[in-house]
């Protein structure tokens, strides 16, 4: 009975090592763009710039809990938005500090079952919302850099617009071939899980689990047009906020880039980062940031920008997250978390 005991402490204290290492990294990283350079460029940000990025931290928080508060009224779970909120801080929180931000989406799911969801309605709620945040980033990216093009062919020359116009015109067909084979797709895993002992003998449960999201999934896709519109803005204030937060300090250090150059790069290199394993990046993202920028922004001002980044999408998130963990902790829970 101890072996399993010991194996989770030494799990326990593995994710708290690391969480505080990919932490540290990112709050270390940028200064070592220069040091003395970047806290004399810190000493003449005004506190107006901090106030503006750590309100942009919190409305951005707010509109997901408000994504997710559609979503799960959508099912049947009556939550009260401040609790919501609250779940929502909580699940950023451990995002930021999993390795992959893997422990976000088991928070998110773990805590909406605490509230009265079942496992079907929390899945559902969670795999809408990230369906939502891909669907933004699907169109915002390729978007934004169409329209970033005629601002960098005149910074770089080399930037052949046409075969940017290709490259885009062949992500959208990959993601187009990956659509239409989704089904022969899904019918291949289903024949290998009859492989699998231990899948095989959940089939029965696995499959009543799938057909309950399926059934929530049609429900929420036949939600009312202004519900529809009501959680793409809430996606778009969401996600602008978070991503236009080093566009904004970016700016007040006297460079003006495109905003959608400057999404699509945080995208691209923030996504690579991710996948280090290291939480919040590591510091691998700052320093992709900065080596994505070094052609119109200088090393030291970069550093000054990352830093000032940092605030508005890691220790602002983390601030608000310990205060979520706090209500949920210390609130009951709610009354009248239903679900269908």
């Amino acid at each position: 009975m101890r072996a399993p005991r010991v194996t989770g402490n030494r799990v326990r204290h593995t994710a708290a090592m690391l969480a505080l290492a990919g932490v540290g990294l990112a709050l270390g990283v940028p200064f070592l763009l220069g040091s003395h350079d970047v806290l004399a460029g810190l000493s003449k940000v005004h506190a107006a710039v901090f106030a503006v990025l750590a309100l942009t931290a919190l409305v951005s928080g707010l509109a997901k809990a408000g994504k997710l508060q559609l979503l799960q009224g959508a099912l049947g779970l009556r939550l009260r938005y401040t609790r919501t909120a609250a779940i929502t801080f909580v699940t950023d929180f451990a995002f930021l500090v999993s390795p992959l931000g893997a422990a976000g989406y088991g928070a998110n799911i773990g805590l909406l079952q605490r509230e009265g969801a079942s496992w079907a309605t929390a899945t559902t709620v969670v795999s809408a919302d990230q369906a939502l945040d891909l669907m933004f980033f699907g169109v915002a990216i390729p978007v934004g850099i169409v329209f970033a093009i005629r601002s960098l062919t005149q910074v770089i020359p080399a930037v052949n617009p046409v075969a940017v116009y290709w490259t885009l015109g062949g992500l959208v067909l990959a993601a187009a071939l990956a659509w239409s084979v989704r089904r022969p797709a899904l019918r291949a895993l289903d024949a290998l899980s009859l492989r699998v002992v231990w899948l095989r003998s959940r089939r029965a449960q696995w499959a009543r689990f799938r057909q309950h999201v399926v059934e929530q999934w049609k429900s929420l896709l036949g939600a009312p047009p202004e519900r529809v519109a009501a959680l793409l803005v809430l996606t778009t204030v969401q996600w602008l906020l978070r991503y236009g937060a080093l566009w904004f300090a970016l700016l007040e250090l006297g460079y003006r880039l495109p905003v959608g150059f400057v999404l699509a790069v945080q995208a691209v290199v923030l996504h690579a980062a991710l996948w280090t394993g290291v939480p919040a990046g590591g510091g691998g993202g700052d320093l992709g940031l900065a080596a994505a920028f070094a052609p119109w922004v200088p090393r030291a001002t970069m550093g000054t920008a990352l830093v000032l980044w940092r605030f508005a999408t890691l220790y602002v998130p983390l601030l608000l997250g310990a205060i979520g963990f706090a209500a949920v902790a210390t609130r009951p829970r709610a009354k009248h978390g239903s679900s269908r």
